[in-house]
């Protein structure tokens, strides 16, 4: 089976031609670090997991190193993580003072208690020893207090190994300045989800993900049949009927990806056969 990889920075709106060239390089710096790995046997969940840690330690994108802040000036982070092949998932929701929470992910999927929150899902990470840090930046904290939105962009990826399994993952810092307690979609199977058939990470407006199911919807799709191609664009036809401002990479098992979005961009970038495309070349 030839791997493929697909990462995302987020989706939103048009970011001026300085910004976008500088995350279509970290994206793909990001994915040639990863795809050597991939390429000689690493299993799709360890690269979906290696993708979205870097991914998480860059201050340009909004999970991690780089998240929003929330309307009291807290970091609280969510992520997850889906292995495609045994169909499990597991997630981190509004987790403060963790550097990596796509870390605190990969150990619970092995574990009995699989979604954690807030204090509970800190306290499992001390007892891993997972790196804690305050991950407020000072561009952060400088939007939060001018109540200004950063347009730093939630992030993902979606793997395909050479054993034809399939891994999915998703992280972010949350939508920036909302109240305390609002769950992210990122942390749900709405937002990320795999099987053996596809995998899909979403990002955007996390209510109209979850309105619209949108990554257990195309895996849906693809499992009864339609080309993953095909399957997006209904997927998107579908968003924009209904007004969800969103994007989505998506990846199935016989290697073909898409990446359907309703918002102004999506911010991806792909490595397949060693040759990469990405939303900064038109391809």
């Amino acid at each position: 089976m030839n791997p493929v990889l697909v990462i995302h920075g987020g989706a939103g709106k048009e970011r001026p031609a300085s910004i976008r060239a500088d995350i279509a390089d970290h994206l793909q710096q990001i994915a040639a670090a990863c795809w050597p790995a991939l390429q000689d046997g690493a299993s799709a969940l360890d690269t979906v997991v290696n993708a979205a840690q870097m991914l998480e330690s860059d201050p340009l994108f909004n999970a991690g190193r780089g998240s929003k802040l929330q309307i009291d000036g807290a970091a609280r982070l969510s992520a997850s993580l889906m292995d495609g092949t045994l169909e499990r998932f597991s997630g981190v929701i509004n987790v403060e003072h963790l550097a990596h929470p796509i870390l605190l992910c990969r150990h619970l999927i092995d574990e009995k208690d699989r979604v954690l929150a807030g204090a509970g899902a800190m306290a499992r990470a001390r007892e891993l020893g997972l790196e804690e840090a305050d991950v407020r930046t000072a561009q952060a904290i400088a939007l939060w207090k001018a109540q200004v939105e950063g347009e730093t962009g939630t992030i993902g990826a979606v793997a395909l190994d050479t054993d034809g399994r399939l891994a999915a993952s998703t992280s972010t810092g949350g939508r920036g300045l909302e109240r305390i307690g609002r769950v992210s979609d990122s942390a749900t199977v709405a937002g990320n989800y795999a099987t053996g058939t596809a995998a899909a990470s979403c990002t955007g407006i996390g209510e109209d993900i979850v309105d619209g199911a949108l990554a257990v919807r195309l895996v849906a799709a693809a499992e009864a049949g339609q080309p993953l191609p095909e399957a997006a664009r209904t997927l998107r036809a579908r968003m924009d009927e209904m007004g969800w401002r969103a994007g989505l990479i998506a990846l199935d098992h016989t290697g073909a990806w898409a990446v359907p979005y309703t918002t102004t961009r999506l911010y991806w970038h792909t490595v397949e056969a060693g040759t990469h495309h990405s939303f900064h070349k038109g391809n």
